[in-house]
Parts: C-alpha cells; structure tokens; sequence
C-alpha cells in the first residue's frame, strides 16, 4: 500500500511541477521587455525576428515560415513518442517489469522537465538555428561553443540514424509479412536507403510542406493513441490487471520481483523519450516570434509526450499485456494490432509516424551542420553553409546529415551488428547531454549578467538557479548510467567523436592563429583575448 500510494504521489507531483513551472514562465512573458509584433500584422513580426537575428551577427537566409504548431511539432516529433515506444516499451518492460511505468517513467519526466526548463530559457535567449551552440558560444566562447555544437550534431545524426534503422527493420518486417519474401541484410538496407534519400529528397524541396508535417505528425501521434485506447477498451476493459501493479515491482512474468539492476536498465530504456526536446531551437530562425514559441514547444513537448505516454502504456499494460504474444520488438505492437481487431494498418500509421520523426530530426541535423558551417567549425565550410536561393534551405547541409547518417549505420552494422539500437541509443543520449550541460553550467558560472538575457522573455525568475543544477545532476547522472545499464560501447563511441573533436580544433586554431596574425596580431595572448570579447566573430 505504502509504494502505491508513494507512486500516485509521484505522478501527481509531476503534474504539479508542469503546471507550477508554465505558469512561472508565463507570467514572466507578461512582464518582460519582450513585445510581441503580431498584433500589428506578421510583416511586422517577421521584420522584428530578423532585427533580432540582426543583433547575433547574422542575415535571415532560412525562409520564416513556422508558426507554433509548427515549431512545437519539431521537438515533439524529434521526441518520436509512438516509435520510441514501438521498439522500446517492448524491451523495457522486459527487463523492469511493470514498475519501470509506474516509478521509472515519471522519475524521467521530474528531471526532463528541468532539462527543458533550462533549456527553453536558453533557446528564448539566443533564437537562433544553433540552438545550444550558440549560447555556449555567447556565455563562453568560441572554443566551448564548438565543442557544444560538435557533441549536438553527432547526438542528433545518432538520434536519426537509430530512428531510421528502427523505422527500416520494422517495415521490411511489415512487408515481408505482407508479401511472403524473406527479410534480409540486402532488404533491410535497400530499405534504408529509400527511406532516408525520402527523407533528404522531401527536405530539400519540400520546405513548404516541411511546417505541416511538423503539425501532422502531432495529430498522427495522437490519433495512434486514441485509436488503440479506444480498440483496447472495447477489446479487454474491464482488463484483468489492476493500476496497484504499476507499483508492485513485479517482473515481465508478474511472477517475481525485479532487481535494481533490471528496474534501472528498463527505466533508461525509456529515456529515449525525453531525448530531443530542443529540436525546436535549430528551427528558431524559420520560426515566427522564435522567443516565446521556440521555449514552449522545447518545454512542452515534454509536459505532453509524459502524459499521452504514461495514459497509453500503462492503459496497454493493463490491458493487453496478458492476452497477446510479443517478442523484443513487440508488446506496443501486438497490443496496436490486437486493439484494431487484427488489422494491420495501424502499424504501418506506427511506421509512418516512424519515419515522420526520423524526417524531422534530418531537418534538425541539417540546421546544426549549417550553423557549425556558418561558423567555419567545419572543414568545406563554404559548401555546407550555403542555401538554395529558391528553397531557401541549407541543401548541401542536409545531403551531409544523410551521408553521415547511413556511414554511422554502416560503422555501426559492422562493428556492433545485434546491438546497433543499442548503442546508437546510448550514444545519442550521452553526446547530447553533454552538449545540454556545456552552456547551462556556463550560464551558472556567469549567472545572468550577459546581455542575452535582457530581452529573454520565457523565464522562470527565481526557480532558475536550483532547475538549473538539477538538471546538470541528472544530466551528467544520466549519461553515466546510459553508458552502464544501455551499452557501455555508446561511451565508446562517444570517447572517439571527443577524439575527433579535439582533432577539429587543433585545426581551426591553427587556422584562426594565422588570420589573426595575418591581420597584425603576433602573441597568443592577445588571439585568446580577442577570442572572448568577439565569440561569434571570425
């Protein structure tokens, strides 16, 4: 009695927590400095949020286009709630028993909401298509900037590449099925491959329709869940299983406890979940009035991915978990299958929106890669940063992200071929903590005296500091545990991408030395001086 009542009080407090935090940042929108141009008509607003990007050193070449749905699509998308739980819920469960639901889910929600938090405050900040590395870039300098950035885009080519190659073994599984052909290596890639050049293909000439993808891929998501409730309710309600073993920690079998080892490897399965949220942020510069939708699209797409993910997993749990065969890819998809009476579209709805996430975390790899670019943080700069007069798109940056996506899986199909969701998911999820704690634990050492703050209207005042060490906490916790109870070969990798980072670096410096002193400057001190009072400048 006493773990359900303290797992009612849990969820509860979760709740409590996303309202209490919404509701400190909307009252400081009201009171800041910060005025809205739409009133006056979008010209006005669209002229504003280039003056804006004016004052960070940079012209408006993306077209602005994104209204809120919009831009909140792009992080809950990028969140990916129904194909996360497609290929994960199955396997968490596995492992952490029904407990991972009812304890794991809403422990990760507590500190998602403080990663989100913070990160919403800094993307009100700096609105621009850089997203943390810019802000660590303000608040630090070029060097730490870099290192944000380089961290961001590996995490989020991991986070589309681990996506695809869940979206391409779920498909080939559907249409072997379907067609009576047997799936394989060669089918699986040819697969792959299409899916990905789609995805390249729509995001380089589909940018009109790019914003009401983003929007679609909201209502799909819901309506996945709405469709099987209803198909589960009708099916097995009143279900045999009572919400009191949600909290019982009981194991898959509902037979036996789960250890601490099992609950933690279950719970971190479902991190994935909370991964991504800032993808907003890299769309600031297409958005209309980035500074108060980009910070609640990054904030809320965790608030609703939280509540529509813990409505819909535990109403499968307890409703179909005992009546339908599944295997390590399956319980969310057996218990789709069974609630629509057998038929199989739901799943391919499953793979659409699959595929739906993986395009929009292309879109987002594409606008870090032409952000770095834009910087000279990359070798053929020039290339990667340049944008279709027409489309107005980074295209060379988006053929980039889906070249190096489909050499992460190639690397990653040799090296770690049972494994590769794996770790793809433990690398993802550490590089892009780290680059979420670069330019928050700048912004605590340097408290809010900079300049970019002053006109940041999405605040939360006094809360800042202490959801601001929470989250470095539970970043710096998580990743540490994501290396340990995922794959410890994501630490790995992510110790070869620093390798490689601090290789890139000891090239732009030498490169940066020489212009510098080119233009006069002889000793290194006077560079690095020059380097922080002008951190965005070349």
């Amino acid at each position: 009695m006493i773990q359900v009542l303290a797992g009612i009080v849990l969820l509860i407090s979760v709740c409590i927590v996303v309202v209490a935090i919404a509701f400190k940042a909307q009252q400081s929108i009201q009171s800041s400095r910060h005025k809205s141009m739409l009133e006056y008509g979008r010209t006005a607003q669209l002229l504003q949020d280039a003056h804006d990007l004016h004052q960070f050193g940079f012209a408006q070449q993306l077209r602005r286009r994104w209204g809120g749905l919009s831009s909140f699509g792009l992080s809950f998308n990028a969140a990916a709630l129904i194909g996360s739980a497609a290929f994960l819920f199955g396997p968490a469960i596995g492992e952490g028993g029904a407990s991972v639901l009812g304890f794991g889910l809403p422990i990760l929600a507590l500190f998602g909401l403080a990663v989100s938090a913070s990160l919403a405050e800094l993307a009100s900040a700096v609105p621009t298509a850089g997203g943390v590395y810019h802000v660590a870039s303000v608040l630090g300098g070029r060097k730490w900037g870099w290192r944000a950035g380089y961290f961001q885009a590996a995490g989020q080519l991991a986070m589309h590449t681990l996506l695809n190659c869940a979206c391409a073994a779920l498909l080939d599984r559907l249409f072997s099925d379907k067609f009576a052909y047997q799936a394989t290596d060669f089918t699986f890639w040819c697969t792959l491959i299409v899916m990905t050049l789609a995805q390249g293909v729509l995001n380089h000439w589909g940018k009109p329709l790019l914003g009401s993808l983003q929007s679609l891929g909201i209502w799909l998501q819901a309506g996945i869940v709405l469709i099987m409730m209803a198909g589960l309710l009708w099916l097995f309600w009143p279900g045999a299983y009572s919400l009191v073993l949600l909290y019982q920690f009981q194991n898959a079998e509902w037979n036996g406890t789960v250890t601490g080892g099992a609950f933690m490897s279950g719970t971190m399965l479902l991190l994935k979940l909370f991964v991504g949220m800032d993808g907003a942020s890299h769309g600031a510069e297409e958005t209309i009035d980035p500074r108060i939708r980009v910070p609640w699209a990054i904030y809320l797409s965790t608030a609703y991915t939280f509540v529509f993910g813990f409505v819909l997993l535990a109403f499968i749990l307890l409703t179909a978990a005992g009546s339908v065969q599944s295997d390590g890819l399956g319980l969310f998809l057996a218990a789709a299958k069974t609630g629509t009476g057998g038929s199989a579209i739901i799943l391919f709805l499953v793979v659409g929106s699959l595929w739906g996430s993986g395009l929009h975390t292309l879109t987002i790899s594409s606008r870090i890669l032409f952000s770095l670019a834009r910087e000279k943080a990359l070798p053929l700069h020039k290339k990667w940063s340049a944008v279709s007069v027409k489309q107005q798109v980074p295209y060379y940056a988006i053929w980039l992200g889906v070249i190096a996506s489909l050499v992460m899986l190639g690397l990653m199909f040799i090296f770690s071929r049972d494994q590769m969701i794996l770790v793809l998911l433990s690398f993802a999820i550490i590089s892009l903590h780290i680059s979420y704690v670069i330019p928050i634990v700048l912004k605590l050492r340097r408290g809010e005296v900079a300049a970019i703050w002053r006109f940041a209207p999405w605040r939360i005042g006094a809360w800042s500091v202490p959801v601001n060490w929470l989250a470095v906490i539970w970043l710096t916790a998580s990743s540490c545990l994501a290396s340990v109870y995922i794959h410890h070969w994501g630490a790995g990798a992510v110790a070869i991408t620093a390798l490689l980072i601090f290789l890139l670096e000891l090239r732009n410096r030498k490169r940066h030395a020489l212009r510098m002193q080119s233009s006069g400057v002889k000793s290194r001190k006077e560079i690095y001086r020059l380097e922080r009072k002008f951190p965005l400048n070349d």
